[in-house]
């Protein structure tokens, strides 16, 4: 009987330990890691700042994390680790994840069982490598223009285009075959961010994504930038502002339009503006009497009030301007303008027509819309 007592009691204590085991959200191995190294599972707020969800002791080379948050859907988190640079990213769902951590190289971490984080591991495995490819060829390229080598240079540069279309079909095709996972928002912002696709491409991405994939805090965020650039996108009506003239008075968009109108973004600090400015005032100066007008939003800042006016004598810009004198100010922001000088051009409705026209480009499109004087 005692034996059995024995027997029993021991049998209780291992199945308590096997039931401990499958409450683990994450069981993690750190190979090298010291006892009492902690290791912090982490998600990002709304702001981007790290937020610690749980912290765990590493024991003899293993931690775990226990489940404190349940997910309707695949959530991004990552952990981090006492003394190591760096994080490594993980995808959580409501399946437990085995994690084998390695303390010199948080980037180069294992998640074992888990699809979603292997197709994550594999991107981001092509993603470096086209990375350091595209610096050699950067660096090939450079030697060879240097050297006056334009045959080698367009060589590498042919090479460096096949390269770079070749990563842009695989990840896109890493998307699209992962789009009821939350991959798929985190390559199309990589994408979108990296200007490999255009707003057009991305929206019809982000269509494909299934419905708990679009509720994800990066999926949102793809969608609020692409509605916002959709806003000024060539065919969209022009979103109405007003602002403050260098006299003191208030000028609204609705009360410039001509046949043809100009939003010119720019400020008296911005050099590519200035030398832009005289071919804008010879295209209203030619143009003007025609139905071209414009109306130009200086980005200059609250103490740039001076110089703003001034510059505005100085380059002879005798048409509409506004300032809110504010530095990429919410007008800016409104047009989605991170960047100046930057332009956009509207019909007599307001609908924009084309954006971003410099030097001779403006001059012919001014041409075909309005004939030649």
């Amino acid at each position: 009987m005692k034996y059995l007592l024995v027997f029993l009691s021991f049998l209780a204590i291992n199945q308590c330990n096997e039931k401990k085991k499958e409450t683990h959200f994450i069981n993690g191995n750190a190979p090298g890691v010291a006892n009492g190294m902690r290791v912090y599972l982490n998600d990002l707020d709304q702001n981007g700042r790290t937020v610690i969800i749980d912290t765990s002791i590493v024991m003899e080379e293993s931690f775990f994390f226990d489940k404190k948050e349940q997910l309707s859907s695949e959530e991004v988190r990552f952990l981090t680790l006492d003394g190591s640079e760096g994080n490594f990213i993980i995808l959580v769902q409501n399946s437990a994840l085995n994690i084998r951590l390695k303390k010199d190289s948080l980037y180069d971490s294992e998640v074992i069982g888990s699809k979603s984080n292997q197709a994550l591991k594999t991107f981001k495995k092509q993603q470096t490598s086209y990375a350091s490819q595209s610096k050699i060829y950067r660096d090939e390229r450079a030697a060879a223009l240097r050297s006056n080598d334009n045959t080698k240079a367009t060589d590498v540069t042919a090479k460096w285009t096949q390269a770079e279309k070749d990563f842009k079909e695989y990840a896109i095709e890493t998307i699209t075959s992962n789009n009821s996972s939350v991959i798929a928002p985190m390559i199309l912002g990589e994408l979108l961010n990296s200007k490999f696709i255009d707003a057009a491409k991305s929206r019809e991405i982000y269509n494909d994504f299934n419905t708990q994939v679009k509720q994800s805090v990066m999926a949102q965020r793809i969608d609020a930038y692409l509605k916002k650039t959709e806003s000024v996108a060539i065919g969209a009506k022009a979103p109405e502002f007003e602002g403050t003239s260098p006299d003191g008075s208030i000028i609204k968009l609705s009360d410039v339009l001509g046949k043809v109108t100009l939003i010119d973004f720019w400020a008296s600090w911005c050099g590519p503006c200035r030398r832009e400015n005289p071919n804008v005032v010879a295209a209203y100066n030619k143009y003007h009497e025609k139905g071209f007008n414009i109306i130009s939003v200086s980005l200059d800042k609250k103490n740039g009030e001076k110089a703003w006016k001034e510059a505005i004598v100085k380059d002879k810009m005798d048409w509409n301007h506004v300032s809110r004198l504010m530095y990429f100010g919410p007008l800016a922001k409104l047009y989605n303008v991170n960047a100046i000088p930057a332009t956009f051009l509207l019909d007599e409705n307001g609908i924009i027509i084309a954006t971003n026209l410099r030097g001779q480009q403006l001059h012919n499109k001014l041409e075909e819309l309005l004939g030649n004087s």
